[in-house]
């Protein structure tokens, strides 16, 4: 999928892409250090499927909102 935009417009939007991704990775970060050790390990491992996917899908969605014509690598 290609989308036209300007330089600008293509900034912005690798910009807000970037930030969205790092806000996600925060708030996983967050909501699992913020556990008590001896929890930790256990509740990573159960929900290791719905963290991998997390951030799997915002990779995806920031790689496709990286992917415009004038900001393909």
């Amino acid at each position: 999928m290609t989308i036209d935009m300007t330089t600008a417009q293509a900034a912005d939007a690798r910009a807000t892409a970037i930030g969205d991704l790092l806000d996600a990775l925060e708030s996983l970060t967050a909501t699992y250090s913020g556990l008590p050790d001896h929890e930790r390990a256990g509740r990573c491992s159960a929900d290791a499927d719905r963290i991998t996917a997390e951030v799997a899908r915002h990779l995806f969605a920031a790689r496709s909102r990286l992917t415009t014509r004038l900001g393909r690598r």
